[in-house]
């Protein structure tokens, strides 16, 4: 299944309303990019080479959202891959729901002895041994909004090493994990579309290579990721610079927290 496919995090997929999850906000330091070999017990720890060059991708996607943002910021990126060994095997986490995204993250965090209000993470979790599972991946923030706290994104490791355009889909996922929400909910094509979040195959990369014509940030993808001061303190969105003449901003757009159910 390509990368492109399906995005088992949808919009709804795990969104539920605000009301339902306990009215505290983020408490923590600004977010760091993690990038995490989730790895069930019943698989290997993949050779020190892999995550070299899973840690080679995020440099790349640090560096477009650097450019994206005009050079005046981008994520932070945690200096090497993080190893963490489930206490599940790889058939119970292919059982788990929504791609196993609640169920992951809620590992990490204990991992990490974090709550989703103390976590200062955006995980990047690449399930080891589980062939093309979770498909085609998604990105989530945690307790949803643009500025609420840490996020997560779920890929196949394998699927990441072998697949062309999964340096693009990386982008598009992170977008998620910051709060970015598809462009078809203001209205736009999600195949036409200029943006990193839509699924305009003109935008597929190559491996390490960026695309002839990369995706890029519209408007609204703009003023999402500048009200997300805990990933992006240093940017800010300038009506007048960032909005082209005769363009109609649509209203914004959020996504919905996790539900992170403890049953």
């Amino acid at each position: 299944m390509s990368l492109t496919l399906l995005h088992i995090l949808t919009l709804a997929s795990l969104a539920v309303p605000f009301t339902q999850v306990k009215a505290e906000t983020y408490r923590g330091p600004r977010l760091t990019v993690k990038p995490v070999f989730f790895v069930p017990k019943d698989a290997s720890i993949p050779a020190s080479d892999v995550g070299e060059r899973f840690m080679r991708q995020m440099k790349i996607a640090q560096a477009r959202y650097f450019e994206l943002l005009g050079g005046l910021d981008t994520f932070q990126l945690a200096p090497k891959m993080t190893v963490v060994r489930s206490k599940t095997t790889i058939a119970e986490l292919e059982k788990q729901p929504s791609g196993a995204a609640e169920f992951v993250v809620k590992e990490l965090m204990a991992h990490d002895h974090v709550d989703r209000w103390s976590c200062p993470y955006v995980y990047v979790a690449f399930f080891v041994g589980t062939g093309d599972y979770p498909g085609g991946g998604g990105g989530r923030p945690i307790n949803g909004g643009h500025n609420n706290g840490g996020g997560i994104i779920i890929l196949s490791a394998s699927l990441m090493d072998s697949v062309p355009n999964a340096q693009s889909t990386l982008q598009h996922e992170l977008g998620h994990a910051f709060g970015l929400p598809h462009v078809d909910v203001y209205g736009y094509d999600m195949i036409g579309n200029d943006s990193i979040m839509s699924y305009n195959p003109k935008h597929h990369s190559d491996f390490f290579h960026q695309s002839p014509n990369p995706g890029n940030l519209i408007p609204e993808d703009m003023r999402g990721l500048a009200q997300n001061k805990w990933a992006f303190p240093n940017y800010r969105f300038n009506t007048k610079a960032d909005v082209p003449a005769n363009y109609t901003m649509r209203s914004d757009v959020t996504l919905g927290p996790m539900g992170l159910s403890t049953h």
